[in-house]
C-alpha cells in the first residue's frame, strides 16, 4: 500500500494554523452539535494542530485526537496546555489506524480525508474507520471537489499569508495546481516563504496531491464498507444541495 505524500514537518507545520484564522470556525458549530448529541467518546482523524480538538476540550467535550505528524500533534499540546486541559492524542497515520478504544464518534473534518490519493488508501481507512466505532456509532466526514482550482491551472497563486507570532515575520503561501479530472486527483504544489524586515529568509516547497469524489460515488464507498443510513448534506447552514462549491457533509452509521 502506498502512503500518502502530505508530510507536516518544519514550515508546514509550524504555518498549519495560518489557514483557519481564529474562532468560531465555519465547521466548529456542526461537529460541537453533533459530538454532543451522540454523547460518549469522540475520535477527530488528522486532528492537527487541534484546531477543533483544543476547543471542545476546553468545552467539556470527550474528544481524542490522532494524526501522521509529530510536530503538529506537539503544537496541539502546547496550545491544549494554555488552556489548561490535556489531550489523549496519538501519532497514526489514518489508514492504519489501530487503536484500542472504540468511539461513539469519529470525524475527519476540512475535507483531510481527500489527502489519501490512493484508492486503496481510502478504502482502508473508511474500513479502520468503521472497526473503531461502537455500535450505532456515527462516521462524520467532510469533502470538496476544487472547482474554482480548474480554470487556473499552473498559476502561482496566493492562498495564505500572516505574522508568525514568535517573531513577527511575514508568512507567504503560494500555491499552483494542475487537477486530472478522469482520475479526480489534484497535484499541489506549494510554496511557503518567510519575511523579515522585507527580506526573504526562509523558503519551503512542498508537492502531494489531493483527490476528489462526488456525492453518489462516496456514499456508495461508505455503503461497501459496511456504514448504512448514509446521508449527505451540503454545506453547514443550507442542506439544499444548490451550492457545488459547499462542503459535503457525508454522516453515516455504523
Amino acid at each position: 500500500m502506498t502512503k500518502s505524500d502530505w508530510d507536516y514537518r518544519g514550515l508546514a507545520a509550524e504555518c498549519y494554523d495560518l489557514w483557519f484564522g481564529d474562532e468560531p470556525f465555519w465547521d466548529q458549530a456542526f461537529f460541537h452539535g453533533r459530538i454532543r448529541q451522540n454523547g460518549g467518546v469522540a475520535l477527530e482523524i488528522a486532528c492537527g494542530t487541534g484546531r477543533l480538538l483544543v476547543p471542545f476540550l476546553r468545552d467539556g467535550l470527550a474528544v481524542e485526537g490522532v494524526d501522521a505528524s509529530e510536530e503538529m500533534l506537539a503544537i496541539c499540546r502546547t496550545k491544549a496546555a494554555h488552556l489548561g486541559v490535556s489531550p489523549t492524542l496519538y501519532q497514526q497515520l489514518m489508514q492504519d489506524l489501530d487503536l484500542a478504544p472504540r468511539y461513539r464518534t469519529i470525524f475527519i473534518p476540512a475535507c483531510s480525508f481527500q489527502i489519501l490519493a490512493e484508492r486503496d488508501e481510502a478504502f482502508e481507512t473508511l474500513r479502520r474507520c468503521y472497526r473503531h466505532l461502537e455500535p450505532e456509532g456515527e462516521l462524520l466526514i467532510t469533502l470538496s471537489v476544487p472547482w474554482q482550482d480548474f480554470g487556473v491551472e499552473r498559476q502561482w497563486r496566493l492562498r495564505r499569508s500572516g505574522v508568525r507570532p514568535s517573531d513577527g515575520a511575514a508568512i507567504l503561501i503560494h500555491e499552483a495546481t494542475v487537477s486530472d479530472r478522469i482520475e479526480q486527483v489534484q497535484h499541489i504544489r506549494m510554496r511557503y516563504e518567510v519575511f523579515q524586515e522585507g527580506l526573504l529568509v526562509q523558503t519551503q516547497l512542498r508537492t502531494h496531491r489531493l483527490r476528489w469524489y462526488h456525492k453518489h460515488e462516496f456514499a456508495m464507498m461508505l455503503e461497501s464498507v459496511g456504514f448504512r443510513e448514509v446521508e449527505m448534506q451540503c454545506g453547514y447552514t443550507d442542506s439544499s444541495g444548490t451550492n457545488p462549491e459547499a462542503e459535503l457533509i457525508f454522516i453515516a452509521k455504523r
